[in-house]
Order: structure tokens, then sequence, then C-alpha cells
């Protein structure tokens, strides 16, 4: 026995090696006994192969990523020409656009601003600075990447929580005569979780995580002016000392909060990275689905899908913010409605409401007045990003803004329109950041009285070595391999042949079917990566759309958003790990507030799709840009949603359609 205890423990140790290994034999057969086809055996093959290493992450995702270079042509499948042209395709050149956007942004510091901004509005009483935390979260990863937004947001909530617990403890020491000082809640132990510091440095998370997660953007920021600002005569004992210990990296002994205290932390630390998650859903460059999804879909159907930029937003915009609030709701209710309730009795006590609540929410908001002081005013550089990120916003809203009548679009100003994409604009303004100055220029009549300067170009607002270290590289791949992979599905007849199985789903309603492969989806992307979940499962779904003729984007729009809604394990996204690495939550804690999260999305993102659907993207009928594989799908019409569904077409129809 002991024996076998050991063999086990040893070769857990070389579990991903085993894997590599294991997982390419047990596939074997498919490429030995051939039983679907030459071609599709193949494919399959290699599907499997990518999935079971992106999904253990036998090696790294980005370097499962490159193995269609390899496979396909050494199986005969594709030649090398056509796979490697995958891999820098339009929609990754609009992420590469969007994403050296958002590291000049970050670069001069203007996401920060932004965020204190918006929760200086939001005012001192915790449930509305959740709220403003929230909505600043999900607006920012809208067009940043979600986990430096999570890394930016995180450290400004741990600031906030220091001086409401550190203010609530010096209250009940004035009320109960306790000795001991009111930050000893505040410890700096090393056994303690790890804080992360709002100026970037050696504790910023991306930093940690920057081998392990493939949607990241290094954190650092630019330094900002230190200089000293009056406080609030009224809490300037407790501030001082709280957010002394937030600035050297202390961070708060979470054993020694009661639970009203602990509960408000929870709820604060959810709420930011449950908003990255849910905000990058509204744009389709906010997160990798969304990317992966405007690549599959140009692929197999082109630009008549009519699937780009501003068709995504209209789409998803309203439901991330629905989705925000219910979240909002859902996380107060389970960590600041109860605490609330509880204290009724003697309200003057709550750190929520009531007189004692004030005076700590006061001292949690003079944090965030404070550091917003400290950026000093705004600069001709922050000016000059935020002009050029409006720019492209509208760029790509009124490239074809279908929501306009009459108007339609800029990119009819040129001469062959159909040239013209989202990607273009993003790189126009990403090559817009490279040239135009960051400073204010000193040629002739444009020189201050005041500038002593040395007459010559100033620096530009990006350079390359910025952009080269902030640049997430592995996702441009993880993103090539996923249309390399749905290339040779197409290619090798795999997807044929799984749309071929499929039409035995015939029999089901649409409705129901969406909701199955969403829940499958929801669940499956808590324990792997979301944009290697929506790599895998998008080709599959319109193969299966394909041969139960129903408009692809049906299936392919929910099972994307739902992607992203992986809120139940620190796992899940780097949002969350980010949030568990304080030490305020547990395991438990996360997949009790992440289980009813889940739910909602699925309902909501099923919700959505069978109302605003229509509207954007006609789903309740089979398109003419897809293959009517059947030849029947385009002879049945419109119908309403219904359980009668499947027999509202006669006897003469063979599938259902929409």
């Amino acid at each position: 026995m002991g024996l076998f205890k050991r063999f086990a423990s040893e070769l857990w140790a070389f579990k991903k090696t085993v894997l590599f290994v294991l997982i390419p034999l047990l596939a074997s057969p498919l490429l030995i006994l051939d039983p679907i086809g030459d071609g599709p055996s193949k494919g399959a093959w290699v599907v499997i192969v990518m999935a079971g290493y992106w999904i253990f992450e036998v090696v790294p995702l980005a370097v499962t990523s490159l193995l269609p270079v390899i496979l396909y042509p050494l199986l005969g499948v594709q030649e090398s020409d056509d796979v490697c042209r995958n891999y820098l395709k339009d929609t990754n050149f609009l992420f590469v656009g969007g994403l050296i956007v958002a590291v000049a942004v970050e670069h001069w510091n203007l996401h920060k601003r932004i965020a204190l901004s918006v929760l200086m509005l939001m005012g001192s009483q915790p449930r509305w600075l959740m709220l403003g935390f929230m909505l600043t979260t999900a607006f920012l990863s809208m067009w940043i990447s979600n986990t430096a937004t999570t890394a930016m947001m995180i450290p400004i909530a741990q600031a906030v929580l220091l001086q409401l617990v550190g203010e609530n403890k010096k209250l009940f020491k004035g009320e109960e005569g306790d000795d001991h000082d009111a930050h000893k809640v505040v410890s700096s132990n090393d056994d303690n979780p790890p804080s992360y510091q709002m100026d970037g440095g050696n504790d910023n998370p991306l930093a940690i995580m920057e081998d392990e997660k493939e949607t990241q953007v290094d954190g650092e920021e630019k330094s900002a002016n230190k200089q000293d600002f009056p406080k609030n005569p009224e809490i300037e004992d407790t501030t001082k000392e709280i957010e002394e210990s937030a600035v050297t990296g202390d961070t708060i002994d979470w054993e020694k909060l009661n639970e009203e205290e602990r509960n408000l932390s929870k709820g604060l630390m959810l709420c930011v990275c449950y908003a990255a998650n849910i905000g990058g859903t509204a744009t389709l460059t906010g997160t990798g689905p969304n990317l992966v999804i405007g690549g599959v879909v140009d692929d197999l159907y082109g630009a008549e899908a009519g699937l780009n930029f501003a068709s995504w937003m209209f789409f998803a915009l309203p439901g991330m913010i629905i989705n925000l609030f219910l979240a909002w709701l859902w996380l107060q209710f389970l960590y600041l409605g109860r605490s609330c309730v509880a204290c009724c009795r003697d309200c003057t006590t709550c750190i929520t409401c009531g007189k004692k609540g004030n005076t700590a929410n006061k001292a949690g908001h003079e944090v965030i007045k404070n550091e917003y002081k400290k950026l000093g005013s705004i600069s001709w550089a922050e000016a000059s990003v935020l002009c050029h990120f409006i720019v492209l916003a509208l760029l790509w809203l009124l490239r074809e803004p279908g929501f306009i009548p009459g108007f339609p679009g800029w990119s009819m100003l040129f001469p062959v329109s159909e040239y013209i994409s989202d990607a273009t604009a993003a790189i126009f303004i990403s090559f817009l950041l490279f040239v135009f100055p960051s400073q204010p220029p000193n040629f002739l009549c444009c020189r201050t009285k005041n500038d002593t300067s040395e007459i010559g170009p100033r620096p530009a607002l990006l350079d390359w070595k910025t952009a080269q270290r902030k640049l997430p590289w592995s996702v441009i791949l993880l993103l090539g391999g996923g249309f390399a992979l749905a290339d040779g599905c197409q290619v090798s007849g795999l997807s044929h042949w799984l749309g071929g199985q499929f039409e035995t789903l015939s029999f089901m309603s649409p409705v129901i079917i969406n909701i199955i492969i969403v829940t499958i989806i929801c669940f499956f992307t808590e324990f792997t990566s979301n944009t290697a979940t929506a790599t895998i499962f998008l080709p599959i779904l319109a193969a299966v759309a394909e041969s139960i003729c129903v408009n692809p984007l049906y299936l392919m729009i929910p099972a994307t958003v739902v992607c992203s809604y992986a809120f139940m394990l620190p796992v899940a996204t780097p949002p969350n790990a980010i949030a568990f690495s304080y030490g305020t939550l547990t395991v438990p804690d996360m997949a009790k507030a992440g289980i009813v999260m889940n739910i909602m999305g699925i309902c909501l993102i099923n919700l959505m799709i069978n109302t605003l659907g229509a509207p954007m993207f006609d789903v309740f009928n089979y398109p003419e840009w897809a293959p009517d594989i059947n030849g029947t799908c385009r002879d049945v019409g419109l119908t309403t949603l219904s359980p009668n569904m499947t027999t509202m077409y006669g006897a003469t129809t063979t599938c259902v359609c929409y």
C-alpha cells in the first residue's frame, strides 16, 4: 500500500507530463481506425488534443494555440501558408489596436482619474460606494483589460475598507473604553495575503500573475504629483493612521473583524471582480470571447452577418447594465442588507447607516478625495489620450450605424467602403498615439513665454518599448489559434459531419437548446480559460445551428457572453483570483455568491437574445448569409416563440427554423 501511495504521489507530481502524452494517445483511435471519414477524423483529433491541453493547461495556452501550424500540415489537412494566415487576421488587428489605446490610457493614469471621479460622485454610504466601484470598473473593463482594471480598483477598495473599518474601531473604542489603538486591525504579518500597492511596484498583481493568465496588461502606472492636502479635521487622525498602513502595503487582519465588517469587506472585493467580468461583455474588444466570435463569424459568414462593434455594443450594453444592477442588488442583500437589518434596533452603531456609520463613511470618502487630489490637474497628455479614445469610440460606432436612419456611415466617404473595418479605425488611432506629442508643442508661435525647454520635437504619447512591454501577446496567439482551429474544422469536413449528427436535435425548441448550451458553457468556463472555451465551442455551435436551421447568431451570441460569466471560483478569471488573494474571501463565499450570479446571467442572456436579438440580428429568421445544408431552411418563414414551435411548419418541413 505504501509503495502504491508513493507511486501515485510521484505520478501526480508529473501530472502535466502524463497528460501531455496521454491525451493524444487516447484520441489516437480517430487517426488509426478512421471512424468518421479521413478528413473529419483528423480534424476531430486536433480539436480533442488542443481542447485537452487548454482545459488542463498542460502547456501555456498560447503555446497550445500554435499546434495547428504543426498538426494540420503534417496530417494533410491544410497547407502551412493557409494555416498561418489565421494568426494575423482583421480581428487580431482590431484587438491590437484597441489594446494599444488601452495601454496609452493606463500609461498616463487616465483610467485612475476616471475611476476616482466617479467614486467621488457616488457619496460615502457603503452601498453607494459599492455601486460606484461597480459602475467604474464595468466602464473601464469595456475598453481595457479586465485584469488591469481589477488590479487598479482593488487597491482603492482596500484603502476605503481600511478607513471604514479603522474609523469604526475607533468609534467603538471611544464608547467601550478600549485602550487598544484603532488601527490594530491592520497587520503587516508576512503570513497575511498580499496588499497590492496603488502606485504600482513589485506587489502589482499583474506582475504576480503575468505568466499564468492570458488576458492581462502590465499594470505599471506613471508617477503622479506627490503633495500634501488638508484633511477633514473630524477624521484627520484616523485617516492618517489607516492611510499610512495602506500605502506601506499593510493589510487588514481579517480575523479581528466582526461579522458586519467582514461582510462589508467581502461585498466590496466581490463587486469589483464581478463588475470587471460583466463590463467586458459590452464591447467587441472588451474580452477575449467577444473577439473570438467576431473572428469566427467573419471567417464563416463574412461581413453580411452584420456583427460589428456598433451592433454588438447596442445588443450587449443593455444586458451588461441590467446584469450589473442585479449583481449590485444581490451583493447588497448578501453582504450589506442583512447586516443593516440586524442592527435596526440600535442603528447608531451600524457601519452602513446611522450616526456612527456616517463618520466612518466620511473617512472612506476622504481617501478617495485625497487620492484624486494627488493626481493634480489634468495634463496635456491625459487630455490628448482622452480625445483619441473618444474619437476611436465614435469611429467604431459610426462606421456603419444602422441605428441612424439615412446615415450610411463615414466608411461610405471612401472608394470601396467594404474594404474598411473596425480594425482600420483602431490601427489609425493607435498609429496617431505614436506621433501626437505628450506635451504642448514648442515650435514658433506655439511656444509659451515661460517655456524654457530645448527646442525640438516633444515625446509622443506612446513609445514602442512601453507598448511592447504591456501588450498581452499571448492573447493574440490564442485568438489566432482559435481561428486556425475553426478554419481547420471547416476544411477537414468536421463541421459538416458535426452538423449532420446534431440534426437529431431538430425536434427540440431552439429556446430549450439555447438554455441547455448556455448552462453547460457557463459552468464549463468556471474551470477553463474564457477565450479557450469560446474557441472550442463557437465553431461547433455554428455547425449545430446550420444543421437544425436556426440562425447561427441565435446560439453563438449567448454562448459568447456567458463565457465571461465565471463568478464562482477564484481560478475562473484573473479578476476573481485578484480579489480572492486578499484573504477575506473563501471558496464557499465565492461559490455562494457566484451560483446566483451564474443563474441570473443564464436567464438574462436568454431573455436578451429572444427580445433585443430580433431587431439587432434578426435571429428569428434563417439568414441568406448562412449555408442551407438541408436545402429546406429558407423555405420556412418567420415564426413566433411558442412551445409548439416544432410543429408549426407542417408535415413537409424537416427542420426547425426561426
